[in-house]
């Protein structure tokens, strides 16, 4: 399978919830597309103005292309996606968590890639999590082999990417 046919198949998953930029350049990086999601939930009482609580959920995905990337690229891919992903966390009182997710489909996974990608953690507060927190999910397609592997927070995706391969 190819890159841009992973992506083709992998794209109505996120279409119903997400709202999808294709061919998106952020700083010197391409992506062929990057997804965003937002969402609100609130309880009130008889009328709007009588809020309870309310609180904001977002995700922000990336999704990327490789040939057969070294331990460097990588990095300076996670770095430039982390970077983008935070410059697009606003929190507040009200926000609850947010994920930035990179999505990477490559020919081929180094072993010392695939090392870094299960060790890889980034958790964040926002004043003291009063203002939420957010998480980097990570998840690497090996299109060679078919085989996806992820950091701890992103084995949420799992399941669907496995899916998209078979």
């Amino acid at each position: 399978m190819t890159k841009e046919t992973f992506l083709q198949k992998l794209m109505p998953s996120y279409e119903a919830y997400f709202d999808i930029k294709n061919n998106v350049s952020i700083g010197s990086r391409k992506f062929p597309a990057i997804a965003q999601f937002h969402s609100r939930s609130e309880k009130y009482v008889l009328v709007r103005t009588a809020k309870i609580w309310s609180t904001e959920m977002n995700e922000y995905v990336y999704f990327a292309f490789a040939d057969t990337p070294s331990l460097q690229d990588f990095l300076s891919l996670k770095g430039d996606v982390l970077e983008a992903g935070l410059a697009q966390i606003k929190p507040h009182s009200e926000h609850m968590y947010s994920y930035v997710t990179l999505i990477l489909a490559a020919d081929g996974l180094p072993e010392e890639i695939i090392k870094e990608i299960k060790k890889t953690k980034y958790h964040k507060t926002y004043l003291f999590s009063l203002h939420g927190w957010m998480y980097l999910r990570i998840a690497a397609v090996d299109l060679s082999n078919g085989t996806v592997y992820t950091n701890h927070r992103g084995k949420e995706l799992l399941p669907l990417l496995q899916n998209i391969l078979s």
